[in-house]
C-alpha cells in the first residue's frame, strides 16, 4: 500500500496527470469564453501539455497562464487569420457546385489542397507558436516544412482530428456525446493525444538543429 501511495509510483502518477487533465481542460473553457481568445487558450494548453510530456511540471496553472500571456498576440493572430481562411474555404465549397465541369473540378482541388493545408496548420500551429518564437510567416513556412518531413505524425494527426470531427457531426447523440466528453476533460485528452505526437516531431528537429 505505501508503495502505491508513493509519489514517484505509477499510480500516482497516473492520477496527477488525470488531476492536470482536469484542471487544464477547465481552464481552457474558460479562458475561451470571450472567443477571440481561443487562439491563446489552445496554445496555453498544448504548451502545458508539452511541459507535462517533458516531465517540466511545476504548476499547470501557472504554466497555463504564462504561456497564455506571452502568445496572446500572436496565437490570436494566428487563430483569426485560420478562421478566415476557414470561412473561404467554407464558401468555395459551396459555389463550386455551381460552376462549369472544369472549372468545378479545379475548383474543388484547390479547395482540397487548401483545406489540407488548412488542417496542419491547425494541429501544428498552437504547439510551434508555443514553443517557438518565430514571425507568423516563418512560422506557417516551417510548419508545413516539418509536416512533410515528419508525414507519419502529420497523418495521424490529420486522420486522428479528422475522424473525432466526423464522428461529432454523424448524429446529434453524437454530438451531445462529445459535448459532453469535451466538457469533462475532452480538450485535454485530445490534446494530449495530439501533443504526443507532435513532441516526437519537434523532438526529433532538435536532435538535428543541436
Amino acid at each position: 500500500m505505501g508503495k502505491l501511495l508513493n509519489i514517484d509510483s505509477s499510480v500516482m502518477r497516473i492520477m496527477a496527470l488525470f488531476a492536470d487533465l482536469i484542471i487544464l481542460n477547465t481552464l481552457f473553457i474558460l479562458t475561451s469564453l470571450p472567443v477571440i481568445t481561443i487562439g491563446a487558450s489552445f496554445c496555453a494548453l498544448q504548451t502545458s501539455l508539452q511541459k507535462i510530456l517533458h516531465q517540466k511540471r511545476g504548476s499547470v496553472v501557472k504554466n497555463y497562464f504564462k504561456s497564455f500571456k506571452i502568445n496572446f498576440k500572436q496565437a490570436t493572430i494566428f487563430f483569426t487569420t485560420l478562421s478566415l481562411l476557414t470561412f473561404i474555404l467554407f464558401c468555395d465549397f459551396r459555389l463550386v457546385g455551381h460552376l462549369p465541369l472544369l472549372l468545378s473540378f479545379l475548383m474543388r482541388t484547390a479547395a482540397f489542397i487548401g483545406t489540407l493545408i488548412l488542417a496542419l496548420l491547425i494541429v501544428y500551429g498552437f504547439s510551434y507558436i508555443g514553443r517557438y518564437k518565430n514571425s507568423l510567416k516563418k512560422t506557417v513556412y516551417n510548419i508545413l516544412l516539418i509536416s512533410i518531413q515528419n508525414w507519419f505524425q502529420s497523418l495521424f494527426l490529420l486522420i486522428f482530428n479528422g475522424f473525432i470531427i466526423y464522428f461529432s457531426f454523424t448524429s446529434p447523440y453524437a454530438l451531445l456525446t462529445m459535448i459532453y466528453f469535451l466538457t469533462f476533460g475532452g480538450f485535454s485528452v485530445i490534446n494530449l493525444v495530439n501533443s504526443i505526437m507532435i513532441k516526437q516531431v519537434f523532438d526529433r528537429i532538435e536532435r538535428v538543429t543541436h
